[in-house]
């Protein structure tokens, strides 16, 4: 099972990145123009870009592909500000799949998946899944759900052989 948020994330980096360069030409229109008596309207514009980064940063939103597979799940993802969008990518064999967490808050919702170590139980950093809808989050679960009871029946090895789809395989071997 396959998900991608990318039509929902092509979006939101489109808001990201025209906001705030109409918030800063706003301003600098104020100033070159010299609007002395819109003067104020300056600072409404820096504090409408302050909220906005403030809000960016509280939500965390992410482009988002999960593939859960019988032998393996892969999470990649990317942040989606403007300022700072790292490439990370969390894989997990099947048989060292521990379990997973979906926390929801007031802003967020995250991801949490956890892996079985010899030195225990070892918990990833929390992937920020807002973008996606409740059926996509759905298709997770579930996928979660089967996942957990193939490895039930057959703890030790995969049910199913076989991997990722091309375009999520790490190695250029295809």
């Amino acid at each position: 099972m396959k998900i991608d948020n990318s039509s929902k994330a092509s979006q939101v980096r489109m808001a990201y990145a025209f906001i705030p360069a109409f918030i800063v030409l706003a301003v600098f229109a104020i100033y070159w123009f010299e609007l002395t008596d819109s003067l104020w309207l300056a600072g409404v514009g820096i504090v409408a870009l302050a909220l906005y980064v403030l809000v960016a940063v509280l939500l965390h939103n992410n482009y988002v592909l999960v593939f859960i597979g019988p032998d393996k799940v892969i999470v990649r993802y990317k942040a989606l500000w403007p300022i700072r969008t790292d490439n990370n990518s969390i894989e997990i064999p099947a048989t060292d799949f521990a379990g997973y967490e979906i926390n929801k808050t007031k802003l967020r919702t995250n991801l949490i998946l956890y892996k079985n170590t010899p030195g225990g139980k070892a918990k990833y950093p929390e992937v920020c899944i807002n973008l996606l809808n409740s059926e996509q989050i759905d298709k997770i679960k579930r996928s979660f759900a089967i996942l957990e009871t193939v490895k039930r029946k057959n703890p030790f090895t995969s049910a199913v052989s076989g991997g990722p789809p091309n375009d999520l395989r790490s190695d250029d071997s295809g």
